[in-house]
């Protein structure tokens, strides 16, 4: 009677249950699927452009439900082969310090960084201001009001986009729309939301 007792050899949650009462199984069949308590794991499928990044760049993984909280993450399995349907690689990354807020089956954002590229700011054409010296954008003091040109270094154009790779702090408020009719002597207002 003790081989009809199965065991798991960690402490975990039963996340499937893969034989019914009175089924002949075959020796080495799974029979439940034990999801480990100990540390917890991202399963994403990675595109064959990132798997470079993915297995040399550092990895982070924020929760949908604390969108604002990052987790340290590390890459523990890589599958060999695509996956012949969606042309992915199956990727395990590890989360060592996350905590009881984070539970089995919540949806996740994987942020894959390349440590040899450049920090770039993504922000549309119309934030990009040229009287001929060079590109600026306009940054804002939101306490104040008053605006500041700057000069900013562009990475790339993209079609309505463009990357600037530095210039402006990081987390700066910048104008985005309506550049050539400002001047630096005015002051702009900055609202969260429009209302029509």
């Amino acid at each position: 009677m003790s081989y009809a007792t199965l065991l798991a050899d960690a402490p975990g949650v039963v996340t499937a249950t893969l034989v019914e009462p009175g089924q002949v199984v075959v020796a080495g069949q799974a029979a439940i699927r034990v999801a480990r308590l100990t540390e917890k794991e991202v399963v994403v499928a990675i595109p064959e452009t990132l798997l470079t990044r993915a297995k040399s760049g550092e990895a982070q993984v924020s929760i949908w439900s604390e969108p604002g909280k990052r987790h340290v993450a590390k890459l523990r399995e890589l599958a060999p082969s695509a996956d012949p349907a969606t042309r992915t690689y199956l990727a395990k990354f590890s989360m060592p310090d996350a905590g009881s807020d984070v539970q089995l089956g919540m949806t996740a954002t994987l942020i894959l960084s390349d440590p040899a590229s450049d920090r770039v700011a993504r922000l549309p054409l119309s934030a990009l201001f040229d009287q001929g010296d060079g590109p600026s954008l306009y940054v804002v003091d939101s306490k104040t009001g008053a605006i500041t040109l700057k000069r900013v270094t562009v990475k790339s154009y993209e079609s309505s986009d463009v990357l600037v790779s530095g210039g402006v702090a990081e987390g700066a408020e910048v104008v985005a729309l309506g550049v050539q009719k400002l001047d630096p002597a005015q002051k702009v207002r900055v609202v969260s939301s429009l209302s029509f």
